[in-house]
């Protein structure tokens, strides 16, 4: 039968969380008992073939003081005026942003995608000849506009929110803005 060997180490470790976890005084007394496959085995008791291990005292630490921390500060709220204020500098700028997008979108309609495709064909006479053919890339064309309409109905979403809170506010609907004259 093969004997159980421990690794000094283990053993080292072993130790140094018993003391660790050991709320002992320095009139505690510890034992150590090695038996004869070389396990190690502490305790706070004694023990048959135990010694007695003189141990240096277990150094311990202050706990430390913690500043109390000030209470949280109440954000500050906006009043409403400040509010109403602010949302008509946005809504202003989503006004402008709207009519940059509708116009971006406008002028992707006046501006469809086109293909040029270029070969070389042997004529009748049998020279070589470059032709070249035009036409609408569709595609393209439909994924450039959904991107310029989505871009206006995002714009046109966002400006609606805003007047809703505007409104929300007790504030009057800005209805003598550029895009409702239109």
């Amino acid at each position: 039968m093969k004997p159980n060997y421990i690794h000094p180490l283990v053993s080292i470790l072993s130790a140094a969380l018993l003391l660790t976890l050991s709320t002992r005084t320095s009139a505690e007394e510890m034992y150590k008992h090695v038996d004869e496959h070389g396990r190690v085995t502490y305790s706070n008791k004694p023990m048959k073939g135990g010694k007695k291990v003189d141990l240096p005292p277990l150094s311990t630490l202050p706990t430390p003081k913690v500043a109390p921390q000030p209470a949280p500060q109440a954000e500050a709220v906006p009043d409403k005026d400040s509010r109403r204020k602010t949302l008509q500098e946005e809504i202003a700028k989503a006004e402008k942003a709207l009519a940059a997008a509708k116009a971006a979108a406008k002028e992707g309609t006046e501006k469809p995608e086109v293909f040029k495709h270029t070969k070389t064909v042997i004529g009748k006479d049998g020279k070589p000849a470059t032709v070249t053919q035009t036409g609408r890339n569709v595609v393209a064309y439909e994924e450039k506009m959904k991107k310029l309409n989505d871009e206006v109905a995002l714009h046109e979403k966002n400006l609606e929110q805003l007047k809703a809170e505007l409104a929300g506010l007790g504030g009057k609907k800005p209805s003598d803005s550029k895009e409702d004259k239109k």
